[in-house]
């Protein structure tokens, strides 16, 4: 550039390097504020935890509290909720779907400071799966043959028939199959007295009923490049994590807003409009891929609950956002999916096949049906506010079709006993999500506690449950829906938004941390 057209782009030029400049700093100084570690980060568990020992329970908060932070697995998700390999390297499946080859990362490291080796993963697959511990998915892997070392960082798993859903458990955080050191654990006597897992933080201490400690680990080699969900490098910003027992919600705020806390999740419904108003806290609430969904289960036993008619006569006369707004204060999700919407299966398109509120259909099925004016009773509790205030919300509803219902209201241990025996007219329930379209249409399986039988649901779970194709399975929960929306088996409300507040100063959560909170991405700004 000569020296005349130099000054006579001077000004503009100096001011796209200052523009420069002040970008390459800002994303410095943001950058060491995010890469600055340091500090403990406190944050709330509305219960404790009921043990340490991943492979044998199903319990939320212990998978939540442990699973890919002290421990972690073998397959994980994406960002787009995609099952991907984690410790795994490569693998590949072959026999028709019964051998499934494993090739680990090396290099990785137990908190014991051990590599992670083939033999580890064989001890643990074959823990996870043991009816004597007893493993929680080993119903689940019963199909599991044998698990063969095949070299240093190369594992079999040997089926007597393929598990099209091996990579939901393998990944799962129900039941997590978390990887355990073989040698620490041998010596324990194959109990779980420390957790050790590969994890960016290592377990210190648990005081029950009080607190856990958790501590970064210095170590940690389990992943790297771009974040992408929960893969990805985990920075581990901050040099300690405490969860502190506090089971009522309004003692997580306060507990908050003394600054007790730094980060706290269920919050009461009823207060989220107002705690989002504050500056003082940050409040963030959204769908998961496995989120909890409200419904009402029906009971095929009872001649009128049969007829189709009238079960579309009950769907049709719910307004399933006011129910939402009255069960949960807007803070669901209506819809009458069986998986959640955020889940890879869904699509925007079905929901418009769904029995939505029409009270002049209603009425009309409701003429076709058998129904003389009898009573219905609708069981619920107050033990779950929003399985009660759905109740409330969908008793008054049926009042405006014609439908003559009563509440029953029972404690939570008593509504749990009579779903199991399929003792009610209308159940108001909720049920755990999972991520795996069959896992999650459980309740559409021939031994159902509510007694619906269908031989096409049998069927296309059948044929869910015989792939490996995910695509393909995704097209069968499809035709899944369909059959929902035709002959109303249950009716679901909606799914339930997780809710969390933390300090300003906490930074990095995102919208994928509402379905896996990864604190390791996050840190403090002051």
């Amino acid at each position: 550039m000569t020296r005349k057209v130099w000054s006579a782009h001077r000004p503009l030029l100096w001011g796209v390097l200052v523009l420069l400049t002040c970008w390459v700093l800002w994303g410095g100084v943001d950058s060491a504020l995010a890469g600055r570690r340091g500090g403990t980060l406190r944050v709330s568990m509305p219960t404790d935890v009921t043990q340490v020992d991943l492979h044998k329970t199903s319990a939320q908060i212990n998978n939540v509290v442990f699973g890919m932070t002290v421990y972690e697995t073998l397959f994980t998700y994406d960002a787009k909720y995609n099952y991907k390999p984690f410790l795994v390297e490569s693998y590949k499946f072959s026999d028709g779907g019964k051998i499934m080859d494993l090739t680990l990362k090396k290099g990785v490291k137990f908190h014991n400071g051990q590599e992670m080796t083939a033999e580890d993963v064989k001890f643990s697959l074959d823990r996870a799966r043991s009816p004597k511990l007893p493993a929680f998915h080993h119903k689940n892997l019963a199909a599991i043959k044998e698990i063969k070392v095949t070299g240093p960082y190369d594992v079999q798993i040997v089926m007597t028939q393929p598990i099209p859903n091996i990579l939901f458990y393998l990944s799962s955080s129900v039941g997590t199959i978390a990887i355990m050191p073989k040698k620490a654990l041998e010596a324990d006597g194959n109990k779980v007295v420390t957790p050790i897992g590969t994890g960016p933080y290592k377990f210190v201490s648990w005081k029950k009923d009080s607190k856990i400690i958790l501590e970064r680990f210095d170590d940690y080699s389990s992943a790297s490049g771009p974040v992408d969900g929960l893969l990805g490098e985990r920075p581990r910003y901050f040099d300690r994590i405490e969860y502190y027992v506090v089971k009522e919600p309004a003692t997580r705020i306060m507990a908050l807003e003394r600054g007790d806390l730094d980060f706290i999740s269920v919050l009461p419904y009823q207060q989220i409009d107002g705690l989002k108003k504050r500056k003082d806290l940050k409040v963030v609430t959204g769908l998961s891929p496995k989120a909890v969904w409200y419904l009402f289960f029906v009971n095929f036993k009872n001649p009128i609950l049969a007829d189709v008619n009238f079960r579309k006569a009950l769907a049709y006369s719910l307004d399933r956002e006011e129910i939402a707004k009255a069960a949960v204060w807007g803070y669901g999700t209506p819809n009458f999916s069986v998986i959640s919407p955020k889940q890879p299966a869904y699509s925007p398109e079905l929901e418009k096949m769904a029995p939505s509120y029409d009270l002049a259909k209603a009425k009309e099925y409701l003429k076709k049906s058998s129904y003389k004016g009898q009573k219905i009773k609708i069981l619920t509790s107050k033990n779950y506010v929003p399985m009660y205030n759905q109740a409330l919300a969908a008793q008054a509803m049926w009042a405006a079709a014609g439908i003559n219902t009563e509440l029953e209201v029972v404690d939570w241990a008593t509504h749990l006993a009579r779903w199991k025996k399929g003792d009610h007219d209308i159940l108001s329930f909720a049920m755990i999500g999972r991520m795996d379209p069959l896992a999650q249409t459980w309740t559409l399986d021939k031994n159902n506690f509510y007694g619906y039988q269908s031989a096409r649901a049998h069927q296309l779970r059948q044929a869910m449950a015989n792939t490996l194709d995910q695509e393909q399975k995704q097209k069968y929960f499809q035709e899944i829906y369909k059959l929902t929306c035709n002959d109303v088996p249950f009716i679901i409300n909606f799914y339930i938004h997780g809710t969390y507040a933390f300090k300003p100063y906490v930074k990095g959560f995102a919208e994928f941390d509402i379905f896996k909170t990864r604190f390791w991405d996050m840190y403090f700004s002051k």
